[in-house]
């Protein structure tokens, strides 16, 4: 059972080092949480490396597995009503659902149906465009659904909004875009860091491409190598920096040993220290086939470097004058040549930028502080 003294706020994420799970994290360590505190709902039942972070702030760490069961399909249908049992067991009343796609409806009519009495959706990706047909079906058959369950929508970006929202919602304004703040001075360029960060990664005197993601389908490693791989040519001495774990880093550290450029290439893995991360790099590149308003390229930002993201994403991810958009049309070669542009460039301090712009970490908990507090006592206390 929850403490009746504080408001409880479920959270659809997973413990990892992704950026929509590092932006929640950020959000609970700004909040006042002997007011309000966030709990994770989690799929996978095992050790997470964002686990005993959350834990140590209060959270409880929810698990709603249908691993045992090998089809894809049937987890996808079981899984709302093992959803419904933990929300009924740990007397959940608020959901935040941060979702990729409207298949996550199923999951929230789970919460329903458990004695959720108020969920925010939260869309943080830019469509099923690249999805499977199957994953575009669902998406449009359960898309119908969100206004029937959900009672508040954001997006992290006004793209990613528009991409999981029906269009009576759209039409009418119904969203607000919540942007996918960061601890601003936390991620500030610092020259001291850089160096320290550089000299422990054995990147002295080295030019350092960056990436920070998921080893999976959507964040496109297989283009990034090619890439690199053309950087390389051009330049023996540069390193390709890759951050994050994945179900692809085994094929993808394939790739690159088939290119010859495995040396070159430091599979880091997953890091709570990304801000330290950020300050060794000298490009960040991006050519994600989708993404809502990437976490990543806010941090990247923060941190002074320039960014090169494919045209998939929405252009409001560009918030400096170090900020490019290349179609994946465009060849590795071209990609290239643009990264290469930028190694007589200097670096400096954009946080003033992208605080004018709402990305400072404690605006975001303050809206959603304030959003659950009033919800507790009109619609849950009562």
């Amino acid at each position: 059972m929850y403490d009746e003294q504080m408001v409880r706020v479920l959270v659809t994420a997973p413990l990892g080092v992704g950026g929509v799970t590092s932006m929640m994290i950020n959000i609970q360590s700004h909040l006042d949480r002997n007011k309000i505190n966030f709990d994770y709902l989690v799929t996978h039942d095992r050790k997470e490396p964002q686990e005993d972070t959350v834990l140590a702030m209060g959270s409880k760490k929810i698990v709603a597995s249908v691993d045992k069961i090998s089809i894809r399909f049937l987890r996808t249908l079981l899984r709302p009503f093992v959803i419904s049992k933990v929300c009924k067991d740990n007397n959940v009343k608020i959901l935040h659902c941060n979702a990729d796609c409207a298949i996550d409806v199923l999951n929230i009519l789970g919460a329903r149906l458990g004695g959720v009495k108020y969920v925010t959706i939260h869309s943080h990706n830019a469509g099923a465009k690249n999805q499977g047909f199957g994953i575009k079906m669902a998406d449009s058959l359960l898309k119908p659904l969100i206004p029937l369950c959900c009672d508040n929508y954001y997006g992290c970006s006004d793209l990613a909004a528009r991409a999981l929202l029906p269009k009576s919602l759209i039409k009418k304004k119904k969203y607000s875009v919540l942007p996918n703040g960061i601890d601003l001075e936390k991620f500030d360029y610092n020259e001291q860091t850089r160096q320290e960060m550089r000299n422990k990664l054995n990147l002295e005197e080295k030019y350092v491409i960056g990436h920070a993601g998921r080893f999976a389908a959507v964040k496109n490693h297989i283009v990034l190598l090619d890439i690199f791989n053309e950087i390389h040519k051009k330049n023996k001495n540069t390193v390709l920096l890759l951050l994050g774990i994945g179900e692809l880093m085994d094929s993808i550290k394939k790739k690159a040993k088939n290119l010859g450029i495995a040396d070159s290439v430091i599979f880091y893995g997953a890091t709570n220290e990304m801000y330290k991360m950020w300050q060794a790099i000298d490009v960040f590149i991006m050519p994600s086939l989708y993404e809502g308003l990437p976490v990543t390229g806010i941090e990247a930002q923060a941190s002074g470097l320039p960014c090169i993201f494919s045209d998939t994403i929405t252009k409001e991810v560009g918030l400096t004058d170090k900020t490019e958009f290349l179609s994946l049309d465009e060849s590795p070669k071209t990609w290239a040549e643009h990264a290469l542009m930028y190694m007589s460039g200097e670096r400096k301090s954009e946080v003033d930028k992208l605080r004018k712009a709402g990305y400072d970490i404690q605006q975001t908990a303050d809206t959603l502080s304030k959003l659950y507090l009033e919800v507790y006592e009109k619609k849950i206390r009562k």
